[in-house]
């Protein structure tokens, strides 16, 4: 493939995907508003965000897929299969761990999420319940 059709083809995708998104904002925007069942829904939205960045687009995804690709050249695809079962259950049980602190500890967290709303705790309150 040559340079000019790859950054062609990178180039598209990423305009595609800003005018989705874009596409996407307009249309929260307008089944929420602009009142606090939107800042409700955007501080729900920090975590999941903040795992897909750390665990999919960060520093897992740039370790793991020389590993994989460097498994799959010199050992063959059954030690690269190997390789990636090895990583998800450790991978599963770090985030399940996590992910029940972070349950346990979610009033104390919502202090670092929306420390805005400790003023008045009765405005996100309202908007979700």
């Amino acid at each position: 493939m040559n340079l000019i059709g790859s950054i062609f083809t990178v180039g598209s995708y990423t305009l595609a995907s800003r005018v989705l998104g874009f596409i996407r904002d307009i249309l929260i925007a307008h089944a929420l508003g602009t009142g606090l069942a939107a800042d409700a829904f955007f501080v729900s939205q920090r975590f999941p965000n903040l795992f897909r960045s750390l665990f999919a687009e960060g520093a897992f995804n740039a370790a793991f897929v020389p590993q994989y690709a460097r498994r799959l050249e010199g050992e063959g695809s059954e030690s690269a299969r190997r390789f990636a079962e090895q990583v998800m259950s450790v991978m599963t049980t770090v985030l399940l761990v996590f992910t029940f602190i972070a349950q346990a500890g979610m009033p104390w967290l919502m202090y670092l999420l929306a420390g805005g709303y400790a003023d008045d705790p009765r405005s996100l309150r309202s908007a979700c319940c």
